[in-house]
């Protein structure tokens, strides 16, 4: 299973407080086995229910998603943009004898700065259909609705509702116009930086286990990574998580909103 987004976590643990393992591990589309090693972590007490650092955001489900069922989420088309590294930066657990520390049998290599990274921009639809383009530089409103107008309006079908975060490229006079114009009908009130809603944010986790696992060694060979990785993901597991989204969004609402 790919890695468990720390804001994920966050959610995982209030969850906890009111659910079993088993029902945490569906509702968020995650293996049993992550949940009880979350669990375990949160009574010895190196987890928390609160984030380190960071402005708190809520992340409520606003009315119009409230007691939504699975056909009106498979309607709507969920886009992000996402940062990934081309080395990643993860710490390596092992057991070695005292006094052995600096063995390299015992050390990992690193990367200074971690040799860079590139940023994508991407979307999904029930049943699997996805798109994914590489983003140079800081995504403007202009540039946005380029890539819109290149990787997404292209595929639009009448009746889907375009689900984008609150950030001001998203949300700009400009992009707003562009999407009326294009009679491009989007999901109200999404709030920012909230990937415990975005079910997304699984697909990005998947992408980048998979793409780290080719070796990329340039930029270029890790956009090519991304892309081979992006389009592998089954079409089945992008159904579950749309499946799991009436009770993603009942675990936040009785979770009364949480940090992002």
């Amino acid at each position: 299973m790919p890695k468990i987004q720390p804001q994920i976590k966050v959610l995982i643990i209030k969850t906890l407080k009111i659910k079993s393992a088993a029902e945490v591990a569906d509702i968020f589309n995650v293996s049993k086995r992550q949940v009880e090693r979350i669990r375990k972590r949160l009574q010895d007490g190196n987890v928390h229910d609160n984030p380190m650092s960071g402005k708190p955001l809520k992340a409520t489900a606003h009315s119009l998603q409230k007691g939504w069922k699975v056909e009106k989420w498979q309607k709507v088309d969920f886009s992000d943009e996402s940062s990934i590294e081309l080395h990643p930066n993860r710490r390596k657990y092992c057991t070695r004898p005292v006094g052995t520390r600096r063995d390299p049998r015992f050390t990992q290599k690193a990367v200074k700065f971690g040799g860079g990274k590139i940023m994508v921009w991407g979307y999904i639809q029930y049943g699997g259909a996805r798109e994914l383009c590489r983003v140079d530089g800081n995504i403007s409103s202009l540039k946005y609705q380029d890539i819109l107008a290149a990787h997404y309006i292209p595929n639009y079908k009448t009746g889907q509702i375009l689900q984008q975060d609150g950030a001001p490229s998203h949300t700009s006079p400009s992009t707003s116009k562009f999407l009326q114009a294009k009679k491009i009908k989007v999901l109200q009130d999404w709030p920012a930086q909230s990937p415990d809603m975005n079910i997304i944010e699984h697909v990005w986790g998947k992408l980048k286990e998979e793409a780290w696992k080719m070796k990329p060694k340039k930029l270029d060979e890790l956009w090519e990574s991304c892309k081979t990785a992006f389009f592998a993901i089954l079409d089945d597991f992008i159904n579950k998580l749309f499946e799991s989204l009436p009770r993603r969004m009942d675990a936040v609402l009785q979770a009364h909103g949480s940090h992002t």
